[in-house]
């Protein structure tokens, strides 16, 4: 076993496994020459649906990304990989600079998967209603040990802050070379970048807060892995000054039985020693100089159902929204509660029934596309 395998291996594990979805099968979709972008080489991989369910409109790039760092060439066991990730522009922007939103998927997930699974493309569709472009990343193809599938098509593993690196993290350095390549053909206002995600892709996007805080101005982690700004949950990242103006949208949920809402182990990782999400969310707020109480507010309880009995005794759940008060910088952090939801991405429409017994079931009161949007609105750096 490579010594990249056996640190920290069981937390690894959870982590990755605790964000995988469905493995389903799926075809590549017949290109459409010309793309909508030059940059771009290939269509999505079409994924399996219930019928009316709408696949992406993006395009896919690729580009080979190569490291020197001995610690990320000691985990990854490899010194490049062929990097990938979907991206929609709408076909009438703004003449302006326009805004970039991330969305990151689960570890062995796929960019397709986040679009589909997760959102229902949702920002796309508020991408032609707002202009701005969506790209969701893709992780690494290396598996981060052996034995370790995708669960979709072109799935890919992001190791997060759980890999060790010098500098800043393999997945920042991708996330900078798609900006500078959109660059080329749009006009991103880089004032106004931002990054989302669910479980592991909602810690790349804590990843992006703490090593990237001269790119993004927010960022809406849901049901994330909590790293932290410090302590043991920082793990292997390394905080760049400004970490702390970076305003967060955080959603956790509190029957997710992977990443467990309370300090200590989860439903599915009885060894794993989780820090707590109310508890990530304070250490947040610490370094972040915010203080105060939050102004909270609960959303309708408009679904019926959309809690797994089995696992939480509630037949409904809920959510509500703590905003706290700005911080000196005018940064911002608004914790969303979800009560009785599992682990997945808040949305109107259910989760695979099939799957409850695994995840539980998805709030259906609230899109988080559309709250994370409107939080974004909100900042911009500078």
């Amino acid at each position: 076993m490579r010594p990249r395998m056996i640190v920290r291996l069981s937390m690894f594990t959870l982590a990755i496994l605790g964000c995988r979805t469905p493995t389903v099968p799926a075809t590549v979709a017949p290109a459409a020459k010309p793309f909508r972008l030059a940059l771009c080489t290939e269509s999505p991989v079409h994924l399996s649906a219930a019928p009316g369910d709408p696949q992406s409109r993006g395009c896919v790039a690729t580009f080979t990304q190569e490291w020197t760092d001995p610690a990320s060439i000691d985990w990854l066991g490899s010194r490049q990989a062929l990097r990938r990730y979907l991206v929609y522009a709408p076909a009438r922007l703004p003449a302006g600079p326009v805004p970039l939103v991330f969305v990151f998927p689960g570890s062995t997930a796929s960019a397709e998967a986040a679009a589909l699974y997760y959102t229902h493309v949702r920002f796309e569709t508020l991408a032609d209603r707002d202009g701005f472009v969506v790209v969701y990343g893709n992780g690494l193809p290396n598996p981060p040990f052996e034995g370790l599938k995708p669960s979709s098509p072109k799935g890919g593993f992001l190791p997060g802050c759980w890999a060790r690196h010098a500098g800043e993290g393999l997945d920042v350095t991708y996330v900078r070379r798609i900006v500078e390549q959109l660059e080329t053909e749009l006009k991103i206002d880089r004032a106004r970048v931002y990054a989302t995600g669910l479980s592991m892709g909602g810690g790349m996007s804590f990843q992006l807060a703490l090593e990237a805080p001269d790119l993004v101005a927010a960022i809406a982690p849901v049901a994330p892995v909590p790293f932290q700004p410090g302590g043991e949950w920082l793990r292997s990242c390394h905080p760049r000054p400004g970490h702390e103006t970076v305003s967060i949208a955080m959603l956790a949920a509190t029957a997710d039985p992977f990443v467990s809402y309370a300090p200590g182990p989860s439903t599915k990782f009885a060894q794993a020693h989780y820090p707590g999400m109310e508890q990530t969310r304070d250490a947040w707020l610490s370094a972040m100089r915010i203080v105060g109480a939050p102004t909270t507010d609960a959303f309708p309880d408009v679904v019926a159902g959309d809690s797994y009995l089995p696992h939480t005794g509630l037949a409904s759940s809920t959510i509500e929204v703590q905003r706290y008060p700005k911080g000196p910088d005018g940064q911002e952090f608004w914790y969303y509660k979800a009560v009785g939801m599992g682990h997945w991405w808040p949305n109107p429409r259910p989760l695979w029934g099939a799957l409850s017994p695994e995840f539980g079931k998805t709030n259906q009161d609230i899109d988080f596309a559309d709250q994370a949007w409107e939080f974004f609105q909100r900042h911009h750096k500078g």
